[in-house]
């Protein structure tokens, strides 16, 4: 039986929101986003409740490399005097490390400087460059921490305390993150940064002068994300195009778009991925699909009213991928 507690999400958040969701049975109310991708703030407005307990925006989202207006939205949450996570996953070893450059004119405020922002999590296995299962949450207080500790004061065992869900963790994964940490030192991931959002800024270009193709989102991170304008030009198909290039993009729905995200170790591959992008438009307009390819799966799923029939073909596929494991 779930509680009365609402978080708002907006629909372009990351979906491990809906795995804590469920596991804590607080209930989600998701929002739209704005002609530019963003958390529209007019809904979560009207989204609001006494039983709002936080708010959820991304700095930038997964799917389309989009910065929500968390300026707007921490002042909401402290009129609401809720909660407002950032997820700044992606952006939490990028974003910050922009600073002293022209750049850092188009990141706007995402961070503790922001009143209203009450937590932040960034993942120190994705741009801190260290393995995965390593991530990061923070709070703005120490009373907020607290929260998620768990005490134990009668345990037969002795007195307990534990300050995460995973217990007893790897401390060689923990000495590598803060190895990787210290061999990148903050000239390394600002050089590194600088890097991305140049390539990236070459890549929104591209996409923007080919015909036939849009950008989603106004904000140049690491996430380059387009969509396509006509009927002749289905993005499913233009993806099966690319992959039989050797390209693997993230195939992305509502709206029916794709992404690619760039990583130290794919920046010289972007000139190269711009010449396929756009050789691969001017194909996909004379082919309805191509074999093997994935577009006939994506397009009727995307088609299919009832999304409870794609999450039970989904829990299949996971069973037929776990069976022999």
């Amino acid at each position: 039986m779930t509680n009365s507690f609402y978080r708002i999400v907006s629909v372009s958040a990351h979906a491990a929101v809906y795995k804590a969701a469920e596991y804590f049975k607080i209930n989600i109310v998701r929002v739209p986003t704005d002609e530019h991708g963003q958390m529209n703030v007019a809904a979560v407005k009207r989204a609001l409740s006494r039983r709002t307990i936080l708010i959820y925006a991304s700095a930038p989202t997964y799917p389309h490399g989009v910065i929500d207006p968390i300026e707007e939205l921490s002042d909401i949450a402290l009129g609401q005097r809720c909660c407002l996570h950032v997820d700044a996953c992606l952006g939490g070893f990028i974003l910050p490390f922009l600073s002293g450059r022209e750049i850092e004119s188009h990141v706007p405020k995402f961070d503790f400087s922001l009143a209203g922002v009450t937590s932040m999590s960034l993942d120190t296995h994705k741009y801190g460059y260290a393995q995965k299962g390593s991530s990061v949450v923070l709070y703005s207080t120490s009373v907020l921490r607290q929260f998620q500790y768990t005490s134990v004061a009668d345990w037969t065992g002795g007195l307990y305390i534990s300050p995460t869900p995973a217990g007893s963790r790897s401390g060689g994964l923990i000495a590598q993150t803060w190895a990787a940490m210290l061999h990148m030192g903050r000239e390394g991931y600002s050089r590194v940064a600088h890097e991305i959002i140049e390539s990236a800024i070459k890549l929104r270009k591209a996409v923007a002068d080919t015909d036939g193709l849009e950008l989603i989102g106004r904000h140049a991170t690491m996430v380059v994300a387009w969509r396509t304008t006509d009927r002749t030009n289905n993005v499913y198909v233009l993806n099966d195009i690319l992959s039989s290039k050797g390209w693997r993009l993230a195939v992305l729905q509502n709206p029916s778009a794709l992404h690619f995200c760039i990583t130290p170790a794919n920046i010289s591959s972007v000139d190269a991925l711009i010449d396929d992008l756009k050789q691969a438009v001017q194909t996909s307009r004379t082919l309805d699909k191509i074999p093997g390819g994935k577009a006939p799966i994506y397009g009727l799923a995307h088609g299919l009213p009832d999304r409870g029939v794609v999450k039970e073909l989904l829990r299949d596929i996971q069973d037929l991928m776990l069976q022999n494991v």
